[in-house]
């Protein structure tokens, strides 16, 4: 049985496609990105270029993490780094404390695929 949804005249609607986000959302470059990824943090647009670095290596991890790379994945992916390390300990903030983490898994990235690299050779 086939269910059809109809407007007030009794005409068929026809039913939308479903596009998924990624191909909708726009992936966002440079100093947008940075201060929508800064806003997690409660920094506002000026302060963004301060923490410009951080906020990259943040973004640059968040990209390993998931192949959605529009603004709206790559903040799910820090939440989710947040989840993951806990609460920083006190006195220290929420960016450094996850740009450490984030820095460190990168170069732990960068270091396996050099060791994959030596080991296909041999």
């Amino acid at each position: 049985m086939k269910i059809e949804v109809v407007d007030k005249e009794g005409e068929v609607i026809e039913e939308e496609q479903n596009i998924s986000p990624s191909e909708t959302t726009p992936v966002l470059e440079g100093e947008m990105m940075l201060q929508q990824v800064g806003a997690l943090f409660d920094l506002k647009p000026t302060e963004c270029q301060k923490y410009a670095n951080k906020l990259n290596t943040l973004i640059e991890y968040a990209m390993t993490q998931s192949d959605d790379h529009t603004i709206i994945g790559l903040k799910w992916a820090i939440r989710s780094l947040q989840g993951k390390v806990g609460t920083p300990p006190l006195g220290q903030k929420w960016l450094p404390y996850l740009c450490e983490y984030a820095h460190l898994k990168l170069e732990a990235i960068t270091r396996q695929e050099d060791i994959d690299k030596f080991e296909r050779n041999t």
